[in-house]
C-alpha cells in the first residue's frame, strides 16, 4: 500500500513538472528552429545591408571613430537596453556615420539594426562582469555583455586603434577590414 502512494504522489510531482517546464521547452524549441532575422530578408537587402555596414565601418575604422553597432538575430535587444532614441530607419552608411560623429550627442551609445533598420541609437548596454583585459573599453565590455545576454552579433570600432571586432556569444574576435564582408555574412548566417 506504501509504495502505491509513493507511486502515485511521485506520478503527481513529475506531472506537475512537466506542465510548468513545457512551455519552457517549447519556447526553447521555437527559438532553435526560428531562422535568424537575416537569413529571412531577401537576398537585395542582405547585400544592402552588407555593403552599408561595410562602407561605414571602413570610414569609422579609418578616422578611429567608436562606434558600436549590434545586428538583431533571433532574439529582441527590448529587455537588455537602456536610453536610446528610437529611429526607425533604413541602413545607410551616411546615417550610421552621422550617428557616431563625435559632435552627436548619440555618438557614445549603440545603434541596433532590427529587421534591416536601425531600429535605436544612443542606447547602453549592461557591461560584462567577467574579468577582461585592460586593452578593451567600455565599447567592448558593452559588447561582450550583450552578446552573453542574447543571440546578437555587435561590431565594435576602437576609437583608440581603429581595430574593428565582432563580439558573439560572449567572445571577441578581431576582424582585419579585408576580410570584414566575409566574416560578416559568415557570423550573421550562424
Amino acid at each position: 500500500m506504501d509504495d502505491i502512494i509513493l507511486y502515485v504522489i511521485l506520478g503527481i510531482v513529475a506531472f506537475i513538472a512537466m506542465m510548468t517546464s513545457a512551455p519552457l521547452i517549447v519556447k526553447g524549441i521555437i527559438i532553435l528552429f526560428k531562422k535568424t532575422k537575416y537569413s529571412q530578408m531577401g537576398q537585395s537587402s542582405q547585400i544592402r545591408l552588407i555593403r552599408q555596414l561595410h562602407d561605414s565601418v571602413e570610414v569609422l575604422s579609418e578616422t578611429k571613430t567608436g562606434a558600436i553597432i549590434t545586428i538583431t538575430q533571433k532574439n529582441t535587444l527590448d529587455t537588455f537596453r537602456t536610453d536610446g532614441v528610437k529611429i526607425d530607419s533604413n541602413i545607410s552608411s551616411q546615417l550610421i556615420l552621422a550617428l557616431f560623429n563625435k559632435k552627436s550627442p548619440l555618438h557614445d551609445g549603440a545603434i541596433i539594426i532590427e529587421n534591416n533598420k536601425i531600429s535605436y541609437a544612443g542606447t547602453y548596454y549592461k557591461i560584462t562582469s567577467k574579468s577582461v583585459d585592460n586593452k578593451y573599453g567600455a565599447r567592448h565590455r558593452a559588447a561582450i555583455g550583450i552578446s552573453e545576454q542574447t543571440d546578437s552579433l555587435t561590431i565594435v570600432v576602437s576609437e583608440e586603434n581603429g581595430q574593428v571586432s565582432f563580439v558573439k556569444e560572449g567572445k571577441l574576435f578581431k576582424i582585419p577590414l579585408g576580410d570584414f564582408q566575409e566574416k560578416l555574412i559568415e557570423f550573421l548566417k550562424a
